[in-house]
């Protein structure tokens, strides 16, 4: 998980100052100095235990990284924690077990604080005349920026490796449409992979950003171990997962066209209210 740290600086220097004895009092200097070094770290420790001082470092928020199913859809992503009707219960059989550890988490959650870089583009038309020298620039459009999210992932207990096996497994679920005779069975055929939401780092970071999943990079590594994860989804099955891999995913943000012409304000998003709406 993610830590926040802050450090404290003194505002006033330590002098020697002589005295017409030739004292030197560089001693005293330090000790105040430490001294009041020590006050500010004290007075910023209680300030941050203090619930809605300053919100993230306390515990009241989650800035996590997450990528999870849209509400609206999220009965349909997991669908797959039961095959057949009805619960284990009543005939159904629990079958979803590689998913099973990111049900639980809402999502897929970044183990560690990842790496990002957006890189959003601004296109411009540029109509040539005979003999200008310079071009004239109108304005075409401006495409929301892709967010590439790069992070680590461990396997040191075996939760840990049951979870690293679900992300792997539901990368590859969540790019995905539904396909063939049981999608026409089911009804669902042509559904396209789904819109997720990512949230990271707060209100004004990345709120609800509807975002679909254009690419993933899943690095095994040959300098590292690997470990048993034992599952149970159509028996007594054993796959090794890397105890550390790379995890690289691109994602694209997805808006419907009745959210973008209702909800988007440009003067809204300019005092940060629109961040609210998912907009970036």
């Amino acid at each position: 998980m993610p830590t926040f740290t802050q450090s404290g600086t003194g505002s006033g220097t330590a002098r020697s100052t002589g005295s017409g004895s030739g004292a030197d009092s560089s001693g005293s200097g330090n000790q105040q100095y430490l001294t009041d070094l020590s006050t500010q770290l004290s007075t910023f420790s209680d300030q941050v235990t203090q619930s809605g001082v300053q919100s993230g470092i306390t515990t009241n928020v989650d800035w996590r990284a997450r990528l999870r199913p849209k509400d609206g859809g999220r009965s349909l992503f997991w669908k797959g924690e039961l095959e057949g009707d009805g619960a284990p219960s009543t005939g159904g059989t629990k079958i979803d077990y590689l998913l099973k550890p990111l049900h639980e988490t809402n999502g897929l959650v970044w183990q560690y604080t990842p790496d990002i870089l957006l890189s959003s583009q601004v296109n411009y038309n540029m109509p040539d005349f005979h003999g200008q020298n310079y071009p004239l620039m109108t304005y075409k459009n401006t495409t929301p920026p892709q967010i590439p999210v790069t992070a680590d992932f461990s396997a040191n207990t075996t939760k840990e490796a049951q979870y690293l096996l679900g992300v792997i497994h539901f990368l590859k679920v969540c790019t995905k449409s539904f396909f063939g005779d049981s999608a026409v069975a089911s009804g669902l055929y042509g559904t396209p992979p789904p819109v997720m939401l990512f949230e990271y780092l707060g209100q004004h970071g990345f709120n609800k950003v509807p975002v679909v999943v254009t690419s993933y990079s899943i690095n095994y590594p040959s300098d590292v171990d690997y470990v048993p994860v034992k599952t149970a989804v159509v028996g007594d099955e054993t796959t090794f997962v890397p105890v550390l891999m790379n995890v690289q995913v691109t994602l694209q943000p997805s808006y419907t066209p009745h959210k973008l012409r209702k909800r988007f304000d440009l003067q809204s998003f300019t005092t940060g209210k629109n961040y609210k709406d998912g907009f970036v």
